[in-house]
């Protein structure tokens, strides 16, 4: 179809079907005139009938019935009763009708134009088959056959047509045995029909269908076109003549369509795959940072059960996270959105050890680019693709009232929805770049300084137990939630009280002379496990070592807390309270209440250690809780944990992004095991043989660690 036409030119019409009537030809004119059939005129009925010479054929024109403009008649007897009919409505272009007329009188060899053994009038030669079967060729989709009608439809949803298995012979305006119509289907009547009944020759069906498919384009003059078939070709008729209608959407509509679509479906990795099928998915896949050393690579198959387990829980966050620029994929350029960590895989993290993994950040991102692509060309059901954008507004009609994909007809939005399709199922080829250097590409693994506020980790049930059955603890008793340690002298016991918060930690000493309690300790749910973990060391050493002194402890101010003093902290002039804060603005305390008065009023004598934010709801932050005469090992060794400058590995996603603003975050980096041949052990053992840099962007080339850089503090 033309884009610009000239009000005084023609208009080239494609698809065909969309012309309607305007064409000069008249479709009777040369049977009369070359041919000799009798041609009456009922001026009443302002009717025609064109007769053949022996009256076997005849064509009528007017409204002989509904739909029915122009009819052929045929029989196999001087006027008598049909062999066969054929209706076509008033606005079918004159051309299909002319190849129709024109196929009665091609003359074949050795064959009479009259009597019985004309070619259109011998029994068994109907072939609907053939007709949708051509029009199928001709790129129109086949709907199948429910309910005995075989359907066709053409790609524009503009036109379709039905073949009717168990047809009336005779029977044309009710249930004919083939039937061609165009217009939206949804508009009610079409433009206009054509009808055969079931003894239609081939070679009349045929002709019209070949008339029908022809891809040259018919000649109209738009200003006297149906103004619905005029749209459909991309024009309006207006005072000014023909212009072009305003398109429904733009190229750039289909691209964020699509865009969105692949976001949609991105940002639900975990509701679309559970981690099994991603374990499924990545077993046959080698770790990349294992193909660059000597010998066979690893593959994520070949990992223990628990580092795949974590490894697939990762891959799918990090997927899930990379909706938020997938838009890039399709070439939008737009800003990518801030992370979307809150976006988790639910269930509970593998309690192994971050800095014992034998995969790399950088082999995370190979296995999510592997997800993302498998995710997209999986999706093989449109409707799945769809469902991400049918809803949604057209982008390019926001800034007015705005249209809805869905608010479309059916002809008009099918196409944008194959093309949106395309769009989509095209970025499975590009899914690694997801996650190529240049890319936003959070690590999933950290490294954190300080560790007071990098949240509880995922080894707070195991990890502080860990200290005490080294040192000959026992596991005195064990509950849905809870386990209990004590001491070989049994004095003193720990207890681990687990709920879906987090486990807290609580140790007690009793004198066994009198059952009173001379301590306690009690660390919150949300306590970093390493604090908790170096409490518990310093415990269980004291216990083995000078058990005594855990006894026996002599209230000193400021005791045991050199560590604080040597890190930085200062200690606040409040009068009667020591209070110890942290030197980047008080993301930390370490206080306690001496004050005589305030003690005899009830205040709380204890040890109090807090960091991070601890507002009322959800907090962040955490809590300890000491008695005063708590021994000076734990107090010393409560301090040295919360000022140790050694980093703690994370999940990215377990960090407080509350947080975040005053900590130093940086890539784990870690060293990678050289492959042997026993890719079994492999997988199994760690070997400092090869060094791997993990980074968020390309591999500094000497692959030597980058000094952490400093995160924005903000201002107390």
């Amino acid at each position: 179809m033309t884009t610009e036409p000239n009000p005084s030119t023609p208009l080239d019409v494609v698809p065909r079907y969309l012309a309607g009537t305007g064409s000069q030809t008249d479709p009777v004119a040369r049977l009369v005139l070359a041919f000799h059939w009798r041609q009456d005129y009922n001026r009443d009925l302002d009717q025609t009938f064109v007769s053949s010479p022996d009256h076997r054929f005849r064509i009528g024109s007017g409204q002989l019935d509904p739909g029915a403009w122009w009819r052929i008649t045929a029989a196999r007897e001087p006027l008598g009763p049909p062999q066969w009919m054929a209706a076509f409505s008033k606005d079918t272009p004159e051309e299909f009708v002319t190849a129709v007329t024109e196929a009665l009188h091609v003359p074949l060899p050795q064959t009479g134009w009259t009597g019985e053994t004309h070619p259109a009038l011998q029994e068994g030669t109907f072939d609907g088959d053939a007709v949708l079967d051509a029009l199928v060729a001709a790129g129109w989709r086949n709907l199948g056959e429910p309910h005995g009608i075989r359907r066709v439809q053409s790609p524009d949803l503009l036109a379709r047509a039905a073949l009717r298995r168990n047809a009336n012979p005779l029977d044309l305006m009710g249930n004919c045995a083939l039937v061609i119509e165009v217009g939206p289907e949804e508009a009610g009547d079409p433009y206009w029909q054509a009808l055969f009944t079931a003894d239609t020759p081939a070679m009349v069906t045929g002709a019209f269908v070949r008339a029908l498919v022809d891809p040259a384009p018919l000649q109209r003059d738009g200003e006297w076109m149906d103004e619905h078939l005029l749209a459909h070709l991309g024009y309006t008729l207006t005072g000014d003549g023909i212009v072009p209608v305003v398109p429904a959407y733009t190229d750039e509509d289909l691209t964020r369509a699509a865009a969105q679509s692949l976001s949609t479906l991105l940002a639900a990795a975990d509701g679309h795959l559970t981690v099994e099928e991603v374990l499924a998915e990545l077993a046959d896949q080698p770790l990349p940072s294992t193909e660059l050393g000597p010998g066979p690579h690893t593959t994520w198959g070949q990992l223990l059960p628990e580092q795949q387990r974590l490894a697939a829980m990762l891959t799918l966050d990090l997927v899930m996270d990379s909706a938020r620029y997938s838009h890039r994929l399709l070439g939008l350029e737009d800003t990518a959105t801030t992370p979307v960590w809150e976006h988790k895989t639910r269930g509970a993290v593998p309690t192994i050890r971050l800095d014992s993994l034998q995969f790399t950040n950088e082999d995370l991102y190979a296995a999510a680019g592997t997800i993302a692509a498998h995710m997209i060309v999986t999706t093989d059901d449109p409707s799945g693709i769809l469902e991400g954008f049918h809803g949604e507004p057209i982008t390019s009609t926001a800034a007015e009232q705005g249209t809805y994909w869905d608010e479309l007809p059916d002809h008009v939005v099918q196409p944008a929805y194959e093309e949106i399709c395309s769009r989509f199922t095209a970025a499975y080829d590009a899914a690694g770049d997801l996650f190529a250097p240049g890319m936003p590409r959070p690590p999933a693994l950290v490294c954190a300084t300080p560790a007071y506020l990098a949240g509880p980790g995922h080894t707070t049930a195991t990890a502080p137990a860990a200290p005490l059955q080294t040192a000959g603890w026992t596991l005195v008793q064990r509950t849905v939630d809870t386990e209990t340690y004590a001491s070989p002298c049994g004095r003193i016991r720990t207890t681990a009280l687990t709920s879906t918060s987090g486990t807290q930690w609580s140790t007690a000493y009793v004198d066994p002379t009198t059952g009173d309690q001379l301590w306690h300790f009690v660390a919150d749910e949300r306590t970093p496990s390493e604090i908790t973990t170096a409490v518990h060391t310093a415990l269980a050493a004291a216990q083995a070592t000078a058990p005594g002194d855990l006894r026996y402890s002599v209230p000193v101010p400021s005791g045991g807390l050199a560590p604080l003093a040597e890190a930085g902290w200062h200690m606040d002039d409040v009068p009667g309270h020591i209070i110890w804060t942290a030197p980047d603005g008080g993301t930390a305390d370490f206080g306690q209440t001496t004050d005589a008065l305030a003690l005899a009023e009830g205040a709380n004598p204890d040890w109090v250690v807090s960091a991070g934010v601890l507002d009322p709801g959800e907090r962040a932050g955490w809590y300890i809780e000491m008695a005063d005469r708590v021994p000076l090992p734990l107090l010393t060794a409560v301090a040295a944990a919360l000022t140790s400058a050694e980093p703690v590995v994370r999940l990215a996603r377990q960090i407080p992004d509350e947080h975040k603003v005053h900590m130093d975050i940086v890539p784990l980096e870690w060293r990678v095991p050289a492959p042997t041949t026993d890719r079994a052990s492999t997988a199994r053992r760690r070997a400092p043989d090869t060094d791997m840099t993990i980074a968020s962007g390309p591999r500094p080339p000497d692959r030597t660690r980058p000094q952490p850089t400093a995160v924005p503090r903000r201002t107390p």
